[in-house]
């Protein structure tokens, strides 16, 4: 049987993150929504976690400020990002404190769905 995932999605395109979420739901995976980067700090210390792909420009707390966040309570927290801008200066801050890495948005469901099943593997 394949591992089930608990992944958290994080977008302030609420389309976006429930597209994302139904997605990871449709490979059995479990899915928790933030839609902020507030919202995801809170879900990080209230969910078992094992994955994340995190927005990069959100209001209230960015993608990035977020993970530093959840980084600090969880060295091991493992995320990515989605980011329609090109990489800049926060996402090299994320990647040095250990970012996974960076789609594109709009993101490829393939290339999403390749990377749980390595996670998975």
């Amino acid at each position: 049987m394949a591992k089930i995932l608990n992944i958290l999605v994080v977008d302030d395109d609420t389309e976006n993150a429930d597209a994302l979420a139904e997605l990871f739901s449709s490979e059995n995976h479990k899915v928790i929504v933030a839609y902020d980067g507030l919202q995801a700090v809170e879900a990080f210390k209230t969910n078992q976690v094992d994955l994340g792909f995190f927005d990069v420009m959100m209001p209230n707390m960015n993608g990035i400020e977020s993970f530093l966040e959840i980084r600090a309570l969880n060295p091991q927290a493992r995320i990515y990002f989605m980011t329609g801008y090109s990489s800049d200066a926060l996402l090299d801050k994320a990647q040095d404190q250990g970012a996974l890495g960076v789609f594109g948005k709009p993101t490829d469901p393939a290339k999403l769905l390749d990377v749980l099943d390595r996670e998975c593997a």
